[in-house]
């Protein structure tokens, strides 16, 4: 009889749960809500737990006939245990040493939907207390001291975040195996939680080992010019002396100075641990070579002019040209300027009856690249080229050449960029249209010499999550100008000398706004400023002055549209600055931009441009400061991202009206680019 009840009471407990399973599964989950979460956002949550909630309507509608989108989600009861370990562990990692986490459901039966509900009691978060490192006994006292301002970040007083204990292992190994510890390692953390003072003692365990220094190299070569590459070219770009402490970022800085030469496919560069001995270690460089001539077709696109540009190309590469690993390359190029807004019947006109929508450029490039100049890493690129343009009313033709000296600056330094380089252009640049005609007949020529200089520190090139980048360019050129002008009936004629200073400077600042890493705010500022020592400001030639508008700046308006509006006197005669062929002396823009990866490859954006260009900062006003919004979408490829910008005029100096007073529609620019804006 007990037998009997007992399988009755189990039978029906387990079709109860069987069908509860049953029905939950049919649940749609609308909602996770957290309640008592002060500390975190439902996004940081969210991230770290199973359940995930149902998609926008419109992602399910798209996944319903295509690969985009996203499927429906279902209410899930086993996954509940999980979620609230995760939330605890989350919790415990970020010093909530006694977080506590409850559930409630709400299904709605009419709809066949469910709302799951995490309840938390957060609890006080613990801070650090002392921080003890162990193992490093063998470091010498500066060394020891060195390491600790380097790489210990964590203070006591601080909320305990277990990721940022981690992260400072990290930098202390990197540091050890940039110093001559090859073998350093970690070996365990000990957090002991004390509830009076509600503190956390880290103790850090690492096992450094003996310091080593460099022993010989072994030179390993593969590939169809193997034999016309010598090993002693290769231990020259190497640049690793025996005898030298052991540094593993100096291995790594020298696989890129090998890549960038061009000869190699591949290249590795390792220590040769079973060969240590005595503290030292040998280390060896694995190369594959590939063929020393190379013709390339290609298609180009980029996004000069801050407008998307398409064409075709040519580049012709001889590598090792007379040994030293120098490279020359032959290239010639013609693409079509801002591509969304090119009327292609333009292509089959005269060029008197084109309008302003065509755009083009021809390229044409002699190029020699030496990794070395004097025995040191530094990257000698010499240049001549010629460029003729069309851009909108304007053409130019350029003669140039370019010399430039890239020195390589160790990671650790705040200066990551360092690039000399001095050039001259000769040029001649001509203005038409129904009103006015200006042309530069006689030559512009212009030698200057400036230095590119910046510091890069982001944790990811192509989507950045965290860091900044600094970039500064101070410029000095000199102008000779024959110009002859004609505005209507008013003529001109200049033949002048005049000298300049120009700096660039642009700050970009990334900081993660989620847990998972996805959710990114990008900050921009950039500014440009052009100064007389002597002569007129006449003299600067168009191609030296600044624009504003397109891909990479204000992204309601078109490459380049944005240009001083004020009156100036431009050699001898008074016009505006849209009529003539340069932009201006004084330049402001700024960007505030959300992104978000949705996907590994997808993902969008939400941003906020504003700035103009002026004939001088005196001549700035607070409402010709025009103002663009819009959303964008990327697409994260292994190459560049990918996007696609939806640009409005929020608010437009030109008529100083917001887009709320005017057509929506016609407000609106579009553009397609490579990489993000900034």
């Amino acid at each position: 009889m007990i037998f009997f009840r007992s399988t009755v009471i189990l039978s029906v407990l387990i079709f109860t749960l069987n069908s509860f399973a049953q029905r939950s599964s049919q649940f749609e989950l609308i909602e996770i809500r957290f309640e008592g979460n002060n500390s975190f956002s439902k996004s940081e949550l969210l991230s770290q737990i199973e359940s995930k909630e149902t998609p926008f309507w419109l992602w399910k509608f798209l996944y319903s006939f295509t690969p985009l989108g996203s499927e429906k989600q279902y209410f899930d009861s086993l996954k509940i245990p999980l979620d609230k370990q995760a939330i605890v562990n989350f919790y415990l990692a970020n010093g909530f040493f006694h977080a506590k986490v409850t559930h409630e459901l709400v299904f709605d039966s009419n709809s066949e939907s469910a709302i799951l509900i995490y309840k938390i009691k957060e609890g006080i978060a613990s801070v650090f207390g002392e921080i003890k490192i162990y193992g490093l006994e063998k470091l010498p006292k500066d060394e020891k001291q060195q390491l600790v301002i380097s790489s210990i970040t964590v203070e006591p007083g601080k909320r305990y975040v277990q990721a940022e204990v981690q992260s400072n292992i990290n930098s202390m190994l990197k540091f050890l195996a940039n110093n001559g510890y090859l073998f350093a390692q970690y070996d365990s953390t000990v957090v002991l939680k004390d509830s009076l003072t509600n503190s956390a003692q880290v103790s850090i365990y690492m096992q450094s080992g003996d310091k080593y220094c460099i022993d010989g190299m072994k030179i390993f070569k593969s590939g169809v010019s193997a034999d016309e590459i010598t090993d002693e070219l290769i231990q020259e770009i190497v640049n690793i002396p025996s005898g030298q402490n052991y540094d593993q970022s100096r291995l790594e800085r020298s696989e890129i100075r090998l890549l960038r030469t061009g000869l190699f496919n591949s290249v590795a560069i390792n220590p040769v641990i079973k060969d240590t001995f005595n503290f030292h270690v040998p280390i060896e460089v694995v190369t594959q070579i590939g063929t020393l001539n190379e013709i390339s077709p290609e298609v180009k696109a980029d996004n000069e002019f801050s407008s998307f540009n398409t064409g075709l190309g040519i580049d012709f590469i001889r590598k090792n040209l007379f040994g030293d690993a120098r490279k020359l390359t032959l290239s010639t190029s013609f693409r079509l300027i801002d591509i969304l807004n090119f009327n292609f019947s333009n292509l089959f006109k005269s060029s008197d009856n084109r309008d302003s929508t065509y755009q083009g450029v021809l390229d044409t490039e002699l190029r020699l690249e030496q990794p070395y100049l004097f025995g040191k890493p530094i990257l000698t690129t010499t240049k001549a080229y010629y460029r003729a343009s069309t851009l909108q009313k304007e053409t130019e033709r350029i003669y140039g050449a370019n010399q430039a000296f890239d020195f390589e600056m160790p990671v650790y330094t705040f200066i990551t960029l360092l690039k000399p380089q001095f050039s001259i252009e000769v040029a001649d640049y001509e203005t038409r249209d129904n009103q006015s005609t200006i042309s530069f007949n006689a030559k512009s020529i212009t030698p200057a010499f400036g230095v590119e200089t910046g510091s890069y520190k982001t944790d990811n090139f192509l989507f950045p999550t965290e860091g900044y980048n600094l970039y500064v360019y101070p410029e000095i050129f000199q102008s000779e100008t024959d110009a002859k002008l004609q505005i209507n009936n008013a003529q001109a004629e200049v033949n002048e000398t005049g000298r300049f200073w120009k700096i660039q400077t642009s700050f970009s600042f990334f900081q993660n706004i989620s847990r998972d890493r996805k959710g990114i705010l990008g900050i921009k500022f950039k500014s440009g400023y052009i100064q007389s020592l002597s002569g007129s400001y006449d003299l600067i030639p168009p191609n030296k002055t600044f624009f504003a508008g397109g891909s990479n700046s204000l992204r309601g308006w078109r490459s380049r549209e944005l240009l001083p509006k004020d009156t100036v006197e431009y050699f001898g005669i008074r016009t505006r600055g849209d009529n003539t062929p340069r932009g201006g002396t004084f330049l402001i823009e700024g960007s505030i931009e959300f992104r978000r990866k949705f996907a590994e490859s997808l993902g969008l954006a939400l941003f906020f441009d504003y700035g103009n260009v002026w004939n001088g900062y005196e001549k700035i006003v607070l409402n010709q400061f025009a103002v663009a919004s819009g959303l964008g979408i990327r697409y994260y490829s292994s190459i560049a991202p990918f996007r696609l910008d939806f640009g409005f005029k929020l608010y437009n100096p030109d008529d100083q009206k917001t887009i709320f007073r005017k057509n929506f529609l016609k407000n609106l620019e579009f553009h397609f680019g490579i990489g993000e804006a900034f």
